[in-house]
């Protein structure tokens, strides 16, 4: 039986919970850090006079650091280590976060906030991956999708802390606050967060199997004698096992998803206040339902890991998506209705957040242990493209004349394209090869 059977076989022990909560600690940390630019907006733009295109810049430039670091950094914890990239992303965060605490005017804080991006971009990429590594198969969907209620939370965090402090300290001490965290969670994960199994396996750097064992008596299992055997097949390298072939194909698919899907979100997350002001909604109304579309994040994640108890990922997620584009049709038709607007402003949360979710919990599955960070790096870069973009479409939209409603239909077509693409990539299934060593390797894969 291989280290995977095992695994899969046996129930989640605690170790591996562990693993899953440190995750989870993680990703709240990453969303106050990359979300918390938004709270701290008004004292930034009040004390440098800044206008609402550079205010705007200042809260996108931490969304290209988080694309520049999944595609850039995330790869990285291929060649070294899932640990290592883990601690040396939050380093960078961390950093960032600090230098931001005494920036002297708007492009240092650009710069800060590009830095504190980077850092943060690594981790959303290789942290479902170790999830996903650690979980039986069975609990991997559950496991993910608790991981991803950080961000939500994160955010929340951020709005309680600015909320408390900006006011009597100023918007420089919930960057403060931030880097105190992150810094006293570097110490935490330096210590606490163990290496991938599936990388000591494939890697096999030194000490490979004292490692592995360590970590397997930990989880309750029989430790090794030897390492298993290697594959007997030439490892067909990165661009083969993502960008190639049908490879290729299924690679294109997730990368569709994951734009539209990030698209979609950041839309409704960057847009929804201003929406609802503008069909007749108060300022704090408004607010309300930005609020209101983090609490269905909340109960989309925890919703989704129950469902996956029972049904199939792929399922849930191209349900989601669908979901997705049903209630932005419902907010067309909502908007200027409030309590219409505000009951299906959590729907909105509930379907955008079960959506990432699924995307997440799948793309680790499509990939072998060799490129996987790599892979979901690329895909969540990609990714980070559309969420850059769409609140600027949106914009442009707006000065137009296009309406709300309409721009929430505009939105809503493509998520069942997206939809349409999850059944179909996760039919192609993980990458193969094309030669019966790599079909041996492939059902000796990991995530098998």
């Amino acid at each position: 039986m291989s280290i995977r059977d095992t695994i899969d076989a046996a129930p989640f022990s605690r170790y591996q919970v562990r693993v899953v909560v440190l995750c989870l600690i993680l990703c709240m940390v990453d969303g106050y850090d990359l979300l918390v630019s938004a709270f701290a907006a008004s004292g930034i733009a009040k004390e440098w006079g800044l206008s609402g295109s550079q205010v705007g810049l200042v809260l996108s430039s931490g969304l290209v650091g988080t694309g520049l670091g999944s595609a850039i950094l995330a790869p990285l914890a291929d060649r070294f280590g899932r640990r290592p990239l883990t601690v040396g992303c939050l380093a960078i965060s961390t950093v960032g976060m600090a230098l931001a605490t005494f920036s002297t005017g708007l492009e240092t804080l650009v710069a800060y906030r590009l830095i504190t991006g980077l850092g943060v971009g690594g981790l959303v990429a290789s942290l479902p991956v170790l999830i996903a590594e650690y979980s039986p198969r069975r609990r991997q969907g559950t496991a993910i999708a608790l991981y991803t209620t950080g961000l939500p939370l994160g955010g929340v965090l951020g709005g309680m802390v600015a909320g408390l402090l900006i006011s009597e300290y100023g918007w420089r001490s919930s960057f403060a606050v931030g880097a105190v965290i992150s810094g006293l969670m570097l110490v935490v994960i330096a210590v606490a967060l163990p290496e991938s199994i599936d990388y000591l396996v494939t890697r096999r750097p030194p000490n490979a199997l004292a490692r592995i064992n360590a970590l397997l008596l930990r989880m309750g299992h029989t430790p090794l004698e030897e390492l298993p055997a290697p594959g007997t097949e030439v490892a067909r390298g990165v661009r083969s096992e993502v960008i190639r072939g049908r490879n290729g194909v299924k690679t294109t698919l997730l990368w569709a998803s994951f734009f539209v899907l990030m698209a979609s979100f950041y839309f409704a997350a960057s847009w929804t206040p201003k929406l609802l002001e503008q069909s007749g909604a108060s300022a704090e109304q408004g607010l309300s339902g930005g609020m209101l579309l983090n609490v269905g994040g909340v109960v989309a994640t925890l919703g989704f890991g129950l469902l996956a108890l029972t049904v199939s990922k792929r399922t849930l997620t191209a349900g989601s998506m669908v979901a997705m584009a049903v209630t932005f049709v419902g907010m067309s038709f909502a908007l200027g209705n409030l309590t219409a607007t505000l009951i299906v402003a959590v729907a909105v949360g509930i379907a955008m957040n079960a959506a990432a979710a699924g995307i997440y919990t799948i793309a680790p599955e499509l990939y072998p242990a060799e490129v996987r960070t790599t892979a979901v790096g690329w895909a969540a870069a990609f990714g980070r493209l559309g969420a850059i973009c769409s609140p600027v479409l949106a914009g442009v939209l707006i000065d137009r004349a296009w309406t709300p409603g309409s721009l929430f239909v505009l939105f809503a077509v493509p998520t069942v394209a997206a939809a349409a693409a999850v059944l179909a990539m996760t039919r192609l299934g993980k990458t193969t090869g094309t030669s019966p060593a790599g079909a041996r390797r492939e059902l000796a894969s990991p995530l098998n």
